[in-house]
């Protein structure tokens, strides 16, 4: 049997991906940033603008947003990634993970650039606040990290359920208010901020935020906590995609 190469596979989907977004659409990767930007807008004038909230409230909403969608994008395709890619699955003895690891990379790219996009908005209205390198990478690894560790346990399970597939798009619906994308959780009572910080996505919301608007740095030895909590979830996805490659493709229908 000829050894894969997950080096070119991994490349391979990486731009098949990307062509095929660019392609899907006339506007191609002006959607990139234009929809994060289209859900701020509607946001901020449904909770904000209606409600008389203060006009730097666009800026919470710009971060949060931004980055909730580069969170759910990853775990939503992630999840439903080998589904996706069921014909290669059925015709290579490849191990799994490759799929949901090409879709971190897609919309891990994307959200680099709307990023950019971010930080030159916040820099022009001079609310720019970086709090440094350090931080961000730190940042940056957790989200990758978690949202990964999530993407990987999903779509090993979504082959077996495949009805999980409508609960996690909900799910994360539901999860985007209790994360702290459209309200601080900063600013909430203490009572309701130890309840929603059992989210871990709430910690990379307020962290995103910390970073880019209040300069803050962040507490490395919480956030190396954090992340080694994910390590033991990824690590097992990862064992139990392997040990069940075989499995797998049998119940792609």
């Amino acid at each position: 049997m000829n050894k894969i190469d997950y080096s070119g596979l991994t490349t391979y989907l990486f731009w098949s991906e990307m062509r095929s977004d660019l392609n899907r659409y006339l506007l191609g990767p002006i959607w990139w940033v234009l929809e994060p930007c289209l859900y701020v807008a509607v946001f901020y004038f449904a909770f904000a603008h209606l409600r008389g909230g203060a006009g730097e409230h666009v800026f919470l909403l710009l971060c949060g947003i931004s980055v909730w969608h580069w969170i759910t994008s990853v775990i939503n395709q992630g999840a439903n990634s080998l589904i996706k890619k069921k014909g290669i699955l059925k015709s290579f003895s490849v191990h799994p993970i490759i799929f949901p690891l090409s879709t971190l990379l897609v919309h891990t790219f994307k959200f680099a650039i709307v990023l950019v996009c971010v930080m030159v908005v916040l820099w022009i209205n001079d609310v720019f606040n970086f709090a440094g390198i350090p931080s961000f990478l730190l940042w940056i690894l957790a989200c990758v990290l978690v949202c990964f560790s999530y993407a990987v346990n999903l779509s090993l399970i979504i082959p077996f359920a495949p009805d999980l597939q409508l609960i996690i798009s909900r799910a994360m619906m539901l999860l985007m208010f209790l994360s702290g994308v459209i309200f601080p959780i900063d600013n909430m009572s203490p009572t309701v901020q130890e309840f929603l910080f059992w989210n871990p996505f709430a910690h990379l919301i307020e962290s995103g935020r910390k970073v880019m608007l209040y300069g803050e740095s962040l507490d490395a030895v919480f956030m190396l906590i954090f992340i080694f909590i994910h390590i033991p979830l990824l690590l097992l996805g990862f064992f139990l995609l392997g040990k069940l490659r075989g499995e797998i493709p049998k119940r792609l229908v």
